[in-house]
């Protein structure tokens, strides 16, 4: 299965080099040759995923690949799947292709746009298939670049701006984890192993210490904070949040997508691939902060959506409060909660890519995302008259989002509120006020935008077009029957969740 998982890490990259060597004007073939790349490596994936067993729960050994790459300082081109990460790669595989298609009327500089969008789906690719320190680092790293110039680039007034602040946080973030990474080499003493995630996990740190102006810290404890600071950053959880609202925003329609759909779930994978399996004492002893730092991000990114009057801003601080119930099932260290925060990372990326591609579609007919103008008139009014196919579909998104039953949301956030509730009881009770404010501000937004008399600008909409009904439909497909059926991804993951869970629980129990 090797050449497989490289056709699937390294396949994107390939075709961003493709696309160079096509002119400039000609946007067609740049159009066929990207979706022919995204739609080869999403081939590849779900042929991987027909061919191996995911019940073992360790990294699938018809997918590692180990090669020597800095043998002097033991660094190694170490890739991988398994149970966590699989999920992570079949979301990304679908969500790039998407969002090539979504692309498809683009026309400013367009072999660059494609181009750096397939190159971010390398390092996306990398970040969950890497089971090597300096290799993971690497790819988070360098994913930095793309990401930024489609925002600065691509995006709307105030693009720059939002570029940089997300750049910056990142950054920031990065140099904390670049911190324990170097510290952890040191640490393990320089050996073969000293970037081998799967030989680095069990708590062997757990009895290092460090004298700081003469008080004894713990070096896991300290690692923790640190990992936890820079994942934290890209998750978001509060009060790292701020540059997201910004970026989201300014970013093109696919740019939100990705970012929403996948981006802000290496965040939440970096705690469950690295923090917690290297660190596991900690992850119990800051259980508790964590779970009171995602429900504070659960209420008052719903809160803030609320308090919105832009329709992509108000969706951008729902995942705020989504990924906070995410961090909540994984702070909680329990298989349900595990096994909910996994499956809320991938339904999350459906919805959540649900509705910033709907933003984009109406947004292509307005020229414009209030709900509210800010003189106070109405931004939108009988879009459900006006477009009803759209609304059909903005309807299904928004249940979802929700956690309505029968579609896919409701399930992780059930097995996240079991997971939960032994743990942090009082903290779920106050969960559930987020899952009310969620439907509030989603209906507060349906009620404004798709009841009423249609506006007069609005007159000359027209409805979703096949080929928006075409990619929307993947989705579509994927939030119902998950919604009805989730055990085939459930299977996927569950092994090696109860493997992350026993190696916390019984480093716990000694």
């Amino acid at each position: 299965m090797w050449p497989i998982v490289s056709i699937i890490l390294w396949g994107p990259a390939l075709f961003s080099l493709l696309l160079w060597l096509i002119p400039q004007h000609k946007h067609k073939e740049i159009k066929i040759v990207s979706l022919a790349g995204t739609s080869l490596v999403l081939l590849a994936t779900i042929f991987l995923f027909s061919q191996v067993d995911f019940s073992l729960g360790h990294i699938l050994p018809e997918t590692e690949i180990i090669l020597p790459w800095i043998e002097q300082f033991s660094i190694y081109y170490r890739i991988g799947m398994d149970g966590l990460s699989a999920p992570m790669i079949l979301l990304t595989s679908l969500i790039f292709f998407l969002c090539v298609l979504a692309s498809w009327h683009m026309e400013k500089s367009l072999r660059a746009y494609f181009s750096l969008l397939l190159l971010l789906q390398t390092c996306v690719y990398g970040v969950f298939f890497s089971l090597d320190f300096f290799l993971f680092y690497v790819f988070w790293e360098v994913m930095l670049i793309p990401m930024f110039f489609l925002i600065a680039l691509w995006g709307g007034d105030r693009r720059e701006y939002a570029a940089i602040k997300f750049f910056l946080y990142t950054f920031f973030g990065s140099l904390f984890l670049l911190l324990v990474m170097v510290g952890l080499y040191f640490l393990s003493g320089k050996t073969a192993d000293s970037f081998n995630l799967l030989a680095l996990a069990g708590g062997k740190f757990s009895h290092s210490s460090l004298t700081f102006f003469g008080v004894n810290v713990s070096l896991e404890s300290l690692f923790f904070v640190f990992l936890f600071i820079a994942f934290a950053v890209k998750v978001p959880v509060f009060p790292f949040h701020t540059w997201l609202p910004h970026a989201h925003v300014q970013a093109p329609t696919a740019i939100s997508v990705i970012l929403a759909g996948v981006l802000l779930k290496m965040g939440t994978y970096g705690f469950l691939r690295i923090s917690y399996p290297l660190f596991p004492q900690a992850a119990i002893a800051f259980s508790d902060i964590i779970g009171a730092l995602g429900l504070i991000s659960v209420i008052y990114g719903a809160l803030c959506a609320m308090a919105q009057t832009d329709i992509k801003r108000l969706v951008a601080y729902s995942s705020v409060s989504h990924m906070g119930l995410v961090m909540m099932g994984i702070a909680s260290l329990t298989p349900a909660g595990l096994n909910g925060a996994v499956l809320q990372m991938f339904n999350h990326g459906t919805s959540t890519a649900m509705l910033f591609l709907l933003i984009g579609i109406l947004y292509e007919r307005s020229h414009h995302r209030w709900i509210v103008r800010p003189n106070g008139q109405k931004g939108f009014s009988g879009l459900y008259t006006q477009m009803p196919k759209f609304s059909l579909v903005f309807i299904l998104a928004m249940f979802a989002s929700m956690g309505l039953p029968g579609l896919s949301g409701f399930i992780s956030e059930a097995l996240i509120f079991f997971g939960i509730f032994p743990k942090f009881t009082l903290m779920t009770c106050l969960a559930v006020i987020g899952l009310l404010l969620g439907a509030a501000y989603l209906l507060w937004l349906f009620k404004r935008a798709f009841f009423g008399e249609v506006l007069e600008e609005m007159k000359q909409y027209t409805d979703m077009t096949c080929w928006e009904l075409c990619y929307m439909a993947p989705l579509c497909v994927a939030v119902i029957f998950l919604g009805i059926f989730p055990a085939p991804l459930l299977n996927v993951m569950k092994a090696s969740v109860s493997l992350l869970h026993r190696l916390v629980t019984n480093v716990q129990g000694s």
